[in-house]
């Protein structure tokens, strides 16, 4: 079943890729569809029912993200996006703190993120922070980091 979904998940990465590369959704709506599945292919050691997605920094992609997150559940977890920069269980921000070893952080990797969007021949794609990620307490399915770019920052 995890293989099936990870399947219709890279489909769905691919599509909404090339709909973004040839402007028929705005780029926000496809890193909200990528923060989404880094949350399903993603092991938090706490058992909380709510999945906080911080972004405190960027506020369209925090609208779009709650148009897009909000209410959906994974795992059990209720997604709730919030404009904060604690108790996060994602934080998309540009200067990440230091203390985030149970925080999916997206940004820059030479900040001190685990992923990081990328654009590459007007496609989004994500790096992994290979590094950082072997010091945290999360645990990424390794199909998830199979479509990363790896790097060690």
């Amino acid at each position: 079943m995890r293989k099936r979904t990870l399947s219709i998940t890279l489909i769905l990465i691919f599509i909404l890729s090339r709909a973004w590369g040839q402007g028929m959704i705005s780029v926000d709506e496809v890193k909200a569809a990528f923060i989404f599945h880094f949350i399903d292919f993603t092991q938090w050691q706490d058992k909380e029912p709510v999945c906080y997605v911080c972004v405190p920094q960027d506020e369209r992609l925090r609208r779009v993200s709650r148009q897009s997150l909000e209410g959906k559940v994974i795992d059990g977890r209720k997604i709730l996006v919030v404009d904060r920069w604690d108790h996060c269980h994602v934080l998309v921000a540009d200067q990440i703190p230091s203390m985030t070893d149970s925080v999916l952080t997206i940004g820059p990797i030479n900040n001190g993120s685990l992923l990081e969007f990328k654009l590459i021949d007007h496609r989004l794609r994500f790096a992994v922070n290979i590094g950082k990620l072997k010091k945290t307490k999360l645990k990424i399915s390794s199909q998830l980091l199979k479509l990363a770019i790896l790097e060690n920052g």
